[in-house]
């Protein structure tokens, strides 16, 4: 019968779920287990293992790392550490998903007198062990929890019982990412995932380099600038969906648009460059300042006089007297005519 977790247990169990969930990429998918799980229970050692479909172990890492010469006994069993290790040969045999002890299976003392407990587990402080592994589209992943004091508890295997579910999800999810992600960088195209709140979860190399460029970012941003959060935050028109968000720096504009926004207000971003060189220098062939031809492009596209502030790093009343001069010059009353007329003088010949 399942105990009843006290309020506490519940409590880390919850920030357990939580920090799975960010969303994480199959690289960074053992690092983010580790940080939701090392703190739900004790533990000395935490192991992460990837299993073939062969049952070979293909993959370890642990926290703290193990020293290599651990490490590679371990990998160079082969099939002999899935005979020898009694839980993952009943994981492997039965596909059980259920938190497993070692002590289900033999004694303390008979687990003491085997080959791979004084090779590998003995030095490394590891007495006791609770793990449970979920199936991959590749194998498995098994989770191992070691501790050097006392063995684990029904209280631990209760826990573990209902964080599984989530971790298998949480692994279908970043699953997901990477191929989303692959498929996007494959197009060349430059990404950034960002959670509600303006923390950056995920973003190719070529975005993080645009944001530096056009909002003067640290090396490694981890938010987004507030002009991008601000811009995210409001509201589209009923039925609409959010317009691009655009900045200009050097000639060249920064377009940013929002290619997703989930329930819980995750957005994914695509970023490009695009330049208006060659619009802008018709533009000036017909008579107006370089600064004039930047303002009526922005007209053009549909900005108003503060948003083209924005974008341009000036002043509202700037723009406006910008405009008065670009009327005068092109011989029209208001912005509508003056858009039409720049359409005319940038169309190709």
């Amino acid at each position: 019968m399942a105990r009843r977790l006290r309020h506490k247990d519940l409590r880390a169990l919850s920030n357990s779920i939580q920090m799975l969930y960010r969303l994480s990429d199959l690289d960074a998918f053992p690092r983010r287990v580790f940080e939701a799980l090392g703190p739900l229970v004790r533990c000395d050692c935490f192991a992460y293992n990837e299993f073939g479909p062969d049952g070979v172990l293909k993959l370890l890492r642990c926290e703290p790392e193990l020293p290599a010469a651990s490490t590679n006994f371990l990998l160079s069993l082969g099939p002999e550490f899935t005979h020898e290790h009694p839980s993952v040969e009943y994981v492997m045999r039965t596909g059980s998903t259920e938190p497993l002890k070692i002590t289900d299976f033999t004694s303390q003392q008979k687990w003491r007198r085997t080959t791979l407990y004084n090779e590998f587990f003995h030095p490394l402080r590891c007495e006791y062990q609770m793990g449970f592994a979920f199936p991959v589209p590749k194998g498995q992943i098994a989770l191992g929890f070691n501790c050097a004091a006392r063995d684990y508890s029904e209280d631990d295997r209760q826990l573990f019982t209902l964080l599984r579910p989530h971790l298998t999800q949480a692994y279908v999810n970043a699953l997901a990412l990477t191929r989303i992600t692959t498929a996007m960088t494959g197009m060349n195209r430059a990404y950034v995932v960002a959670s509600g709140d303006g923390t950056i979860e995920h973003a190719s190399v070529s975005a993080i380099r645009l944001l530096q460029k056009h909002f003067d970012l640290p090396a490694e941003p981890s938010r987004l600038p507030p002009q991008l959060s601000h811009w995210l935050l409001k509201p589209a028109g009923q039925g609409q969906k959010t317009g691009p968000f655009e900045i200009e720096r050097d000639a060249v504009r920064l377009v940013v648009t929002l290619a997703r926004r989930e329930p819980d207000g995750v957005c994914t971003l695509l970023l490009e460059e695009k330049s208006d060189a060659s619009l802008k220098s018709r533009l000036v062939s017909a008579g107006l300042t370089l600064r004039e031809a930047e303002v009526l492009l922005w007209v053009k596209r549909g900005k108003a006089d503060s948003e083209i502030a924005a974008i341009l790093g000036s002043k509202t009343k700037t723009v406006s007297k910008h405009l008065e001069h670009i009327y005068e010059k092109l011989g029209v009353e208001n912005r509508t005519t003056a858009a039409n007329v720049a359409s005319e003088l940038i169309a190709p010949p």
